[in-house]
């Protein structure tokens, strides 16, 4: 009865006023991330002169969660005959009206959803997609690209970005730990196993790292395994290791946010160990580090490892 009565208001001119509110209440509240990425002029120019040179008149393009459009009107202003712009946020609303106020709304085909459930009408020329996370696979970009080579993309067709790279370095990060213990006079112990079988994302110092950065892994599939040893620079506490990524966007345009980077959207991730533990300079530090499309991760330093999934720590 509750149900009829819900559907049958929805019908009604005020209900379809209210359903439309709602969904640009929901696009307004996403875009204040994605105003995040549009401020960072760095990031953005980078994909804006990587499309410039990728892109050819008369190419079609897949843009795999595009946000507001921005990228998907790049590749318009470049020559593409046909955008594919796909996003499963309440943003791509905006991107709609921003497409429109911008004249491209006669090229760019939006399409609400995942791109692993999307069906696009004609293979593409060039696939672009900036789903990086802090560490570069924590939004699944690995597994997005894999599917979307195989299911969009013309033979000899163009991906960007064209490689990853995850490059990570052991950092004393103190209050990291110190702050489990206790907070706000209570006793907040039981909870540091949780959170140390989780990576964070954090905004590293160049002054935390305790040795050379050094590449984890190179990624051209969802299953991602890499390591790397350090040699420590400095006597400290080591904390755990922060890792970030390299994207090659084309082979002469590459950013990474690696700490203090100019790209601000970004932080670093955070993989901790279970208390901090004091290091020399001379000693070297090992670490192993894998992933199943930013969804499952198991994170070895020296001996001790760790492991997520989902964003729910499990104890091994």
């Amino acid at each position: 009865m509750h149900a009829r009565a819900h559907d049958a208001r929805a019908q009604t001119p005020s209900g379809l006023v209210m359903q439309r509110k709602l969904s640009n209440s929901a696009a307004i509240q996403t875009f204040n991330f994605h105003r995040s990425l549009l401020e960072d002029s760095a990031r953005t120019n980078a994909y804006r002169a990587a499309i410039e040179d990728v892109v050819r008149e008369g190419d079609v393009v897949a843009d795999i969660g595009c946000g507001t459009g921005i990228l998907a009107m790049f590749a318009c202003r470049a020559g593409a005959r046909r955008v594919y712009a796909i996003e499963e946020e309440a943003v791509i609303e905006i991107a709609r009206e921003l497409a429109h106020a911008n004249g491209f709304d006669d090229r760019i085909t939006f399409i609400a959803g995942s791109s692993l459930n999307a069906a696009l009408p004609e293979r593409v020329d060039v696939v672009v997609t900036e789903t990086m996370g802090n560490n570069g696979l924590d939004e699944q970009i690995a597994g997005t690209i894999a599917h979307a080579r195989d299911a969009f993309l013309k033979e000899g067709g163009t991906i960007i970005p064209r490689a990853l790279e995850m490059i990570a370095a052991p950092v004393e990060r103190s209050s990291f730990h110190e702050r489990w213990p206790s907070s706000y006079g209570l006793d907040f112990s039981p909870v540091r196993e949780h959170v140390v079988n989780l990576f964070h994302p954090l905004a590293i110092a160049r002054s935390e790292l305790l040795a050379t950065p050094a590449t984890m892994a190179r990624v051209d599939a969802p299953a991602a395994r890499g390591s790397a040893a350090w040699t420590i620079t400095r006597d400290a506490m080591l904390s755990g290791i922060a890792v970030w990524f390299r994207a090659e966007l084309t082979p002469s345009i590459a950013i990474a946010n690696e700490p203090e980077s100019e790209l601000r959207c970004w932080k670093q991730s955070f993989f901790p160990i279970a208390a901090p533990r004091a290091v020399r300079a001379g000693e070297v530090v090992r670490a192993e580090l894998q992933t199943f499309d930013g969804i499952e991760w198991v994170w070895r330093v020296d001996e001790e490892t760790r492991t997520t999934l989902k964003g729910w720590p499990i104890s091994v």
